[in-house]
């Protein structure tokens, strides 16, 4: 009988799409070699789950019992792979996660998808990617409502994911060895659901001057998944240049996230442009790999905070 199981997911980061995603628009998101990790492990005492993590501090949860917390979706996402199984043991899970929070770069999704993977194996059953990604939303869903379920597909599956509302989600094949994701955090806190209800809301009051930005930023994202499958970085580039402008045309940009994208564009990045809600959180750039650390170091004149990352292949794994 195994038990401690180890597993990891990565981070993910949006390319193209962010906001327009929300009215049926296309949008593009790769994996990042920035992971979450979980150790599970067996206890005696049946019905009771310890969560203790590096950065959010222990909790103890027992079945039946009301319960809330940062730690609590890790919690429903290992309880759900109890119930799969048809068994209630103890379980002891220790996170770690060098995916910064609040940052759009999908922490509690890793953190969710690394649970349930770390569970099953550690419970012997075998869970196909598809129910490890839907586990992993249904904890989602207590952080964020109701999320798009990019994060979670990104972080099970790895890889460059595309997605478009109702259509549901395809892996492009994609061979993004030759350049480098650079992210920079703005120090700046935001909520996203309320710059997606403000961009809403404007969106509403200027429709017919609004709608032709979210058609081009359609086009746009169908464009940047033909530069992607190609291996097209240089035209790539661009149109998160031109993305970068549809998102600061619909009000999500400030003068700190400018001032991050063009240090790095000046750097030598083939584009950069805000990633995830906006308002403040971090920014992303793209560079060849010979360049990353003149972008990077460009960057952390601006930003306490920047992080040169790879695009993971990789989804979910078992670690140990």
């Amino acid at each position: 009988m195994i038990s401690l199981v180890k597993a990891s997911a990565p981070a993910k980061t949006i390319l193209v799409g962010e906001h327009f995603v929300v009215a049926g628009c296309p949008a593009i998101a790769a994996a990042i070699d920035v992971r979450a990790t979980v150790e599970a492990e067996r206890l005696s005492a049946s019905g009771i789950i310890e969560v203790d993590s590096r950065e959010l501090g222990r909790q103890v949860f027992e079945a039946g019992k009301a319960a809330s917390g940062p730690l609590y979706p890790v919690y429903v996402a290992a309880s759900e792979v109890l119930k799969l199984a048809g068994c209630d043991i103890g379980l002891r899970l220790r996170v770690e996660s060098g995916i910064p929070p609040s940052s759009g770069m999908g922490s509690s999704a890793a953190v969710a998808v690394a649970t349930v993977t770390a569970v099953a194996a550690l419970l012997g059953i075998s869970l196909p990617p598809g129910e490890i990604s839907r586990v992993a939303y249904a904890a989602e869903t207590l952080v964020h409502g109701r999320p798009s379920g990019i994060d979670n597909t990104v972080s099970t599956y790895g890889g460059v994911i595309y997605y478009k509302r109702g259509e549901g989600f395809t892996k492009l094949k994609a061979d993004l060895s030759p350049v480098r994701i650079i992210l920079a955090d703005s120090g700046i806190q935001r909520s996203t659901g309320e710059l997606v209800s403000k961009v809403l809301a404007l969106k509403a009051r200027h429709a017919s001057i609004l709608d032709h930005v979210y058609e081009a930023a359609a086009n746009l994202a169908e464009a940047a998944k033909v530069a992607i499958e190609r291996g097209d970085y240089p035209t790539l580039g661009e149109l998160m240049n031109i993305n970068h402008g549809l998102l600061s045309a619909i009000g999500v940009s400030n003068a700190k996230l400018e001032e991050l994208v063009y240090a790095a564009r000046q750097a030598g990045a083939l584009g950069a442009k805000i990633t995830g809600a906006g308002g403040g959180g971090m920014v992303l750039a793209l560079a060849w790999s010979e360049d990353a650390g003149k972008v990077a170091q460009a960057l952390s004149r601006l930003s306490e905070r920047v992080i040169v990352a790879t695009i993971s292949q990789e989804g979910a794994r078992l670690e140990a």
